[in-house]
């Protein structure tokens, strides 16, 4: 009997040692976002178009510092301890790969729905060259990949926003779900009611060219915002 009643707390503390863990990893995750920014020919577009769905919805993100117009190559959650090693992995990409001779053209306008809203963004041709950069950026962080990342490994939105679950799912799967054949290139611009970003998508829309200023690592906010620059704060 009195070997049971020993095995019962340390099987206890067992499951509370194992659920610490469980919780100190996720913890010490955080979701980042491999990206291009782009020239100011699509940041002033997408300010642009920013302040015009801002004016029909006021409770939508004002592009800034903390969501800077930028078109998505990968998003994963990754151990904060590996970031160094992602950092320099990516570091090596940027300066084999011929980044700064893209051009890049908005094709027209899509939207993500989010309940009774939607984010909008500006769909951009996924040419070769995008889809070749996007492959080396996966390959380079292949080994840094991790699961379980949850609102504590984003940027915490000072609005007061609540964070989707799905968004957790959208990052942990998105090499699986949204590259190759599947990459969907795209620039994010706001978030407006659906019924306004279905009405605008079928308006006549202007092509237009741009190019890269650069390649840079993120932490993810809310809506998958770039909301932190990873590879000049450490």
């Amino acid at each position: 009997m009195m070997t049971t009643m020993l095995r019962i707390p340390m099987i206890l503390l067992a499951v509370f040692l194992l659920s610490t863990s469980i919780a100190f990893g996720q913890s010490n995750l955080i979701a980042i976002d491999v990206l291009i920014q782009p020239g100011p020919k699509m940041v002033a577009e997408a300010k642009k178009w920013n302040t015009a769905l801002r004016e029909q919805y006021p409770n939508g993100f004002k592009l800034d510092e903390g969501h800077l117009p930028h078109i998505t190559l990968i998003q994963m959650f990754i151990a904060e301890s590996d970031l160094p090693r992602m950092l320099a992995a990516v570091a090596q990409v940027k300066s084999e790969f011929d980044w700064r001779t893209l051009e890049l053209t908005a094709t027209g306008l899509y939207h993500f729905p989010t309940g009774q809203n939607g984010l909008a963004g500006f769909l951009i041709e996924p040419i070769d060259q995008l889809h070749a950069l996007q492959q080396d950026v996966i390959e380079a962080g292949r080994d840094y990949a991790r699961k379980g990342g949850d609102e504590s490994a984003f940027v915490p939105d000072q609005s007061g926003s609540p964070f989707d679950p799905s968004l957790f799912h959208y990052v942990e799967t998105f090499v699986l779900n949204q590259t190759g054949d599947r990459f969907n290139p795209h620039v994010t611009i706001g978030v407006a009611p659906l019924n306004l970003l279905q009405e605008l998508e079928q308006k006549p829309f202007d092509k237009f060219t741009f190019g890269a200023n650069d390649i840079a690592i993120y932490q993810l906010g809310n809506f998958a915002t770039a909301s932190k620059r990873l590879d000049r704060d450490r």
